[in-house]
C-alpha cells in the first residue's frame, strides 16, 4: 500500500532485489509507502510485442544516467524497467534484475534479455559492468542502437517509393480489367465488329484470372506458405546467400552486413573486451558463412601471437581501408578509434549507394510501369477508334 501525492492510496505490485530498492522505486513514482508485502519471488511473464532501435537506445541512456548517478545496477534495471513505455523492455529488464537477485551471474541474467540485448551488446554490457566504464559502454551503446536505426531506415525509405508506384500500377491494371475492357467487349459484341489483336490478348488473359481466381488464389496461398516454411527452416547463412543474388537489393545487403559485422567488432573492442574474444563474437553474429570463416581464422591468429592488422589481413577479413586504418590505430595504440573510423566511413559509402539506387530505380520503375499503362491503354483506345471509324 502507498500514498499519491494527492492523498489518494494505490495498491501497486513491483519487482525489486530488497526492500531498500522497492522504497527508492516507490520515491522515484512519487508514491510514499505505507506498508510493503513480499509476495515471494516473481518469474516475469513473458510479454509479446516488439522492441525497437529507440526503445533499445532510450533504455541504455537511461541505464547510463542512473548508474553515472550512483545507483547500483540491479536498482537502475528496475528504475528503468518501472519507467518504460515499452512492456516487453520492461519484462526483460525486469527478468535480469529477478535473475541478478537469485545469485545468476553477470552474463547469465542479461541473458534473459536476448530481444532487447543482442549477443554482442550483452557481450559489451558484461565487458562494461566488469571494467568500471559501464556508463560509456551503454552511451556508445544507444548511439549506434541509433545509427543503425538511421540506416536501415534509409535502406527501407529507397524501397518504399517504388513499391507505392508498383500498386498504384496494379491498381490501375485491375480497374481496367475489371471495369473498362467488359464494356469494349459488349460494345463491340453489339456492333460485330472484331477486336484488335491487343484487346484480344488481354481480355483472354482477364478471363483467365477471373475464371480461374479461386484455384489461382489457392495455388498461390500454398505456394507462400510452403515458402515461409522452407525459408525459415533453412540456415541464416543459407537466406543470406540467396538474398544477396538479388539484383539491386543483394548488393545492398551484402554492403549493410559487412557493416553491421565490423561496427559489431568495433563495438565490442571499444567496451573493453580482449580483440580475440570479441573477434569470435562478431564472428558469431557474421551474415555469410565466408564472414565467419575469415574472422574465426583471424581470431586464431590473434591467439596464436599475430600482430593485430596482420592477422586479419592473412584471413583477408576485411577491406584495404580497413586494414590501413587498423594499422595506423594498432601504431598509436588507438585500434578502436580506428576501428570507429572505418565503420563510418563504410555507413557513408553505404548511404550514397542506397542514395544512388534511389535515383536509379524511379526513374526505371516509371519508365516500366508507364510502359504497362500505355500497353492497357492502347488496348482500350484502339477498339473505340475502330468502333468510330466503322461508324463513319
Amino acid at each position: 500500500m502507498a500514498v499519491r501525492a494527492d492523498g489518494s492510496r494505490t495498491s501497486e505490485s513491483l519487482i525489486a532485489t530488497d526492500e531498500r530498492t522497492a522504497l527508492k522505486l516507490l520515491a522515484a513514482r512519487g508514491l510514499t509507502p505505507v506498508s510493503l508485502d513480499d509476495l515471494g519471488e516473481v518469474v516475469p511473464e513473458r510479454v509479446r510485442g516488439r522492441i525497437r532501435a529507440a526503445d533499445r537506445a532510450l533504455a541504455m541512456r537511461q541505464l547510463a544516467g542512473l548508474i553515472d548517478g550512483g545507483v547500483t545496477l540491479p536498482d537502475a534495471l528496475s528504475a528503468v524497467a518501472a519507467n518504460s513505455p515499452n512492456a516487453r523492455v520492461a519484462a526483460e529488464l525486469s527478468a535480469v534484475v529477478a535473475a541478478l537477485g537469485s545469485g545468476a551471474p553477470l552474463e547469465a541474467a542479461f541473458a534473459r534479455a536476448e530481444t532487447l540485448l543482442p549477443e554482442v551488446a550483452r557481450e559489451v554490457v558484461s565487458a562494461g559492468a566488469t571494467s568500471g566504464a559501464l556508463p560509456t559502454v551503454l552511451n556508445r551503446l544507444a548511439d549506434d542502437f541509433e545509427a543503425a536505426n538511421v540506416l536501415r531506415g534509409r535502406l527501407v525509405g529507397a524501397l518504399v517509393y517504388p513499391a507505392l508506384v508498383g500498386v498504384v500500377a496494379l491498381a490501375v491494371i485491375a480497374a481496367l480489367f475489371v471495369f473498362v475492357l467488359p464494356q469494349i467487349v459488349a460494345a463491340f459484341s453489339q456492333s460485330g465488329q472484331s477486336l484488335p489483336w491487343l484487346t484480344r490478348v488481354l481480355i483472354g488473359l482477364g478471363n483467365i484470372l477471373r475464371d480461374q481466381a479461386l484455384p489461382i488464389g489457392t495455388s498461390l496461398a500454398l505456394l507462400s506458405i510452403a515458402a515461409v516454411f522452407a525459408w525459415r527452416r533453412m540456415s541464416r547463412f543459407r537466406r543470406e546467400a540467396i538474398l544477396a543474388r538479388l539484383p539491386w537489393v543483394g548488393d545492398l545487403r551484402v554492403r549493410a552486413a559487412a557493416v553491421r559485422t565490423l561496427a559489431a567488432l568495433a563495438l565490442l573492442v571499444r567496451g573493453a573486451v580482449p580483440l580475440p574474444q570479441a573477434t569470435a563474437v562478431a564472428a558469431r553474429v557474421a551474415p555469410t558463412e565466408d564472414m565467419r570463416s575469415r574472422l574465426l581464422a583471424a581470431r586464431d591468429a590473434l591467439v596464436r601471437g599475430r600482430a593485430v592488422t596482420a592477422a586479419f589481413r592473412d584471413a583477408d577479413a576485411f577491406d584495404a581501408m580497413t586494414l590501413e586504418l587498423m594499422q595506423q590505430g594498432e601504431a598509436v595504440g588507438e585500434l578502436a578509434r580506428a576501428l570507429d573510423k572505418a565503420v563510418e566511413l563504410k555507413r557513408q559509402a553505404l548511404e550514397q549507394r542506397v542514395q544512388w539506387l534511389a535515383a536509379l530505380v524511379e526513374p526505371v520503375m516509371i519508365v516500366v510501369l508507364g510502359a504497362i499503362v500505355l500497353t492497357l491503354v492502347l488496348a482500350v483506345m484502339l477498339p473505340i477508334v475502330t468502333l468510330n471509324s466503322a461508324v463513319r
